[in-house]
C-alpha cells in the first residue's frame, strides 16, 4: 500500500549564522527582533504549505496582528 502524498515539510534546516546574511540583517536592522521573528514565521508557513504561501490580506493580518506589526 502506497503512503499518501504529503504537502510541505515537518521541519526545515536553519543555519546558525542566518542573521549574517545581508537580507536578514537588513530586515533586523530596520525592524529589530520582531522583523527577524516575522521572517522565521513566514518561512515556517511557506515550507508547511509546500514551498508556496498565498499572500492575501487575510494572511497578512494573521501573520502581523499577533506581533503588532504594520503590514
Amino acid at each position: 500500500m502506497a503512503r499518501p502524498k504529503k504537502e510541505g515539510l515537518d521541519y526545515f534546516p536553519l543555519d546558525v549564522d542566518m542573521d549574517q546574511d545581508d537580507k536578514i540583517a537588513l530586515i533586523e536592522a530596520k525592524h529589530g527582533v520582531i522583523g527577524f521573528g516575522v521572517t522565521l514565521k513566514l518561512l515556517m508557513k511557506i515550507y508547511k504549505e509546500g514551498y508556496f504561501y498565498r499572500w492575501t490580506e487575510r494572511e497578512q493580518l494573521l501573520l502581523f496582528q499577533p506581533n503588532k506589526c504594520k503590514h
